[in-house]
């Protein structure tokens, strides 16, 4: 998602970023842009992307946290057949959304509750698109510390929300970075079912901070520090058979500085720069469409 390195433009400017930087596919904001899309031409945006060399990678389709209030919800899901009609027609199969490790409101059976309802209701209208949907959790101490209930923040616990949602449609995005504050192994990652993971982020740890010091909004190129132990991830996934999309999700506030052009090239770079040194067959097996 070019939002994730402070890349404000829509998609169809998108696309040529997305190229010049070397990235093999597109990830797009549906929840943001589906209007764009649409007064763009859905016929030509396709036929863009393929000139381009790009193929689709995942989506936001619904509101971006699993948790928003019941207004915000209701009106994601009211439009949610439209978005999900011109993603599909663009070929998209994989759409995310957060589930936050808190409430402040909900206490852990009612949050439980809610977050099962809310993912069958998009998981079931995105069923009729052929659309995955998966969830992703939240570890680090630094995003539910100070908050009233504590919830789901690690594979474990997305496993069991997930079961509780029972819908053949609703899976994971897995980001290496909660994988790494959650202290989980690469065994935990192979032995997944492999259509259980819609999409997987790639970033790295703060350098001078411990585990439970790093936070969400300041996240390194992927193997920029070298502190999250990448190739372990990506073996996990290798094992299990995983092969879908690879993203970097370095989100920083350095990023607000740097011109489009080159934080898409240097993210490119350092997804690439990964692959290359990871010698467990990544760069046959995964597909490696990836967008910042």
């Amino acid at each position: 998602m070019p939002d994730l390195i402070a890349i404000e433009a829509e998609p169809a400017e998108s696309i040529g970023i997305a190229q010049r930087a070397g990235f093999d596919g597109l990830d797009i904001r549906f929840n943001r842009f589906t209007d764009a899309v649409i007064g763009f031409g859905v016929d030509r945006f396709r036929d863009e992307m393929s000139a381009a060399g790009l193929r689709p990678g995942y989506c936001s389709l619904t509101a971006q946290k699993i948790g928003v209030d019941a207004y915000e919800w209701a009106r994601e899901i009211a439009d949610l057949p439209r978005r999900a009609g011109v993603a599909r027609e663009l070929g998209y199969e994989r759409a995310t959304s957060v589930v936050l490790p808190f409430s402040d409101e909900l206490d852990f059976a009612a949050n439980m509750a809610m977050h099962v309802e809310r993912i069958r209701q998009a998981a079931d209208i995105l069923a009729d698109f052929g659309i995955a949907f998966g969830v992703e959790y939240v570890s680090p101490k630094s995003r539910r510390e100070g908050k009233k209930h504590e919830f789901v923040h690690d594979l474990r616990g997305a496993l069991e929300l997930l079961d509780e949602v029972d819908r053949p449609n609703a899976g994971l995005m897995l980001d290496c970075f909660h994988w790494a504050c959650a202290g989980e192994s690469e065994s935990q990652i192979a032995e997944l079912d492999p259509s259980i993971i819609v999409a997987v982020h790639l970033n790295d740890f703060v350098q001078g901070r411990s585990i439970n010091e790093q936070t969400v909004m300041e996240r390194l190129l992927p193997g920029e520090s070298g502190l999250i132990d990448i190739e372990a991830f990506l073996r996990g996934l290798v094992r299990c058979g995983y092969a879908g999309p690879l993203t970097a999700e370095p989100t920083h506030p350095r990023w607000k500085d740097v011109p489009a052009d080159r934080a898409a090239k240097q993210t490119a770079d350092s997804i690439l720069s990964c692959l290359a040194r990871f010698r467990g067959g990544a760069t046959a097996t995964s597909e490696r469409e990836s967008h910042p």
